[in-house]
């Protein structure tokens, strides 16, 4: 019978050491994709050597260079209670890019606290239950009671947090907080800046009961593309990922069948804010520039080591509407290359909401464009290297 597309899992199992296999679980450990490419291109070197005519002989095979890319749903984890280290699946992706997780399987406090003197629309200061070191909370959600009447609308995110309790917040609030404040449990994804090396990944590919083993797999692009749903065209957000891999072997082994995972939010119903301001449009990408490189190493069969992130350069791109000068200049933001935050939330309720934290941008300019219904604007945002710099958080 014919191969068929549908019938294709992916497994996922993070590497103990660079150049071992190590097998994922077709149960445990499998992760439902979309968009899966897979390639298998062959290492070839012309033969110049001459033969005694006009004729030559073909190019010599050296080896085989296997890429690949498949899209995951920003789907959260689900359940009532935060994941254990290392179990939920797109975290160990997102891992294998430079993120650390973080799980705060505790809200802090316990119990909502109310908020101390001093808090503004822009920040709230946190009472005597919150830590006192610097940074500790930046880029983590946070309830602020009176901020509305649903979960939705009382989580906000912390783009910067001081020794004093002093949480900066990533949006503007009608009025500063004067009730309670709590940090959420959530599972989150922090980009690193450290110099320590990502781990590598195994994968299990399945296409219809042909199995692809691959090891020393790397993460060479990310893209996280949050699609904006409306009455006339709804769209998923995306984590998109390339890899880079070498070929442990292949086999015959019938496709795991994935159970339901449940409905993936769409991006509506929530926030987007950028610079304080509340801004409509229909698109947010942030792409992390990814590079890497495989270094020579004649103990290897290929004569090269594993692939490696060489180079990160991280930036984000908006279609978003054109608004009036007295409303969102953004040529003058442009021009004093200040830093912004950006927050885009989205979800349900508790257990199933989904924040992506920026807490630092700057605008590149912008064009207006007149090509559709509404005049909108698409420009980048370019992201410097600050550790945390860019999160994905789960709340539950």
């Amino acid at each position: 019978m014919a191969l068929r597309s549908n019938k294709t899992t992916v497994a996922v199992k993070t590497q103990a050491a660079q150049g071992t296999f190590d097998a994922p679980s077709g149960t445990t450990d499998v992760l439902r994709v979309s968009n899966l490419t897979l390639s298998i291109q062959g290492v070839t070197i012309a033969d110049n050597e001459y033969t005694g005519s006009v004729h030559k002989n073909g190019d010599q095979v050296s080896g085989k260079i296997v890429t690949g890319s498949f899209s995951v749903n920003m789907r959260p984890p689900g359940g009532a209670a935060v994941p254990l280290a290392d179990a939920f699946i797109p975290g160990r992706l997102l891992k294998a890019a430079k993120f650390t997780e973080l799980r705060t399987a505790a809200a802090i406090p316990v119990a909502p606290e109310a908020v101390g003197a001093g808090s503004t629309n822009r920040a709230a200061s946190l009472g005597i239950s919150a830590a006192a070191t610097a940074n500790l909370y930046k880029g983590m959600p946070i309830i602020i009671s009176d901020n509305g009447v649903t979960f939705k609308e009382q989580l906000s995110a912390i783009r910067s947090y001081t020794a004093a309790k002093l949480a900066t917040l990533a949006e503007e609030l009608a009025l500063a907080p004067a009730a309670n404040y709590q940090i959420p449990k959530s599972l989150s994804y922090m980009r690193s800046i450290d110099e320590t090396d990502p781990p590598f990944l195994s994968l299990k590919i399945w296409l219809d009961g042909l199995r692809f083993d691959l090891f020393d797999v790397t993460i060479s692009g990310l893209r996280w593309v949050m699609t904006v749903s409306t009455d006339q065209q709804p769209a998923y957000p995306v984590f998109e990922f390339n890899f880079t891999a070498k070929l442990q072997g292949t086999a015959d082994e019938a496709t795991p069948v994935t159970s339901s995972l449940g409905a993936t939010p769409f991006f509506r119903d929530g926030k987007l804010s950028l610079a304080y301001k509340k801004v409509g449009g229909s698109n947010v990408t942030v792409d992390f520039g990814l590079s890497t490189a495989s270094p020579p190493d004649p103990n290897q069969v290929d004569g090269s080591g594993a692939a490696e992130l060489v180079e990160s350069t991280t930036s984000v791109t908006m279609d978003r509407r054109a608004y009036l000068k007295a409303e969102f200049d953004t040529l003058a933001l442009a021009d004093a290359q200040a830093q912004h935050p950006l927050l885009a939330q989205w979800g349900f309720t508790a257990g199933a909401m989904i924040q992506v934290v920026i807490p630092d941008t700057r605008f590149n300019y912008q064009s207006p464009d007149l090509g559709g219904e509404f005049i909108t604007e698409n420009g980048d945002l370019f992201v410097d290297v600050f550790d945390r710099n860019v999160v994905v958080n789960f709340v539950y």
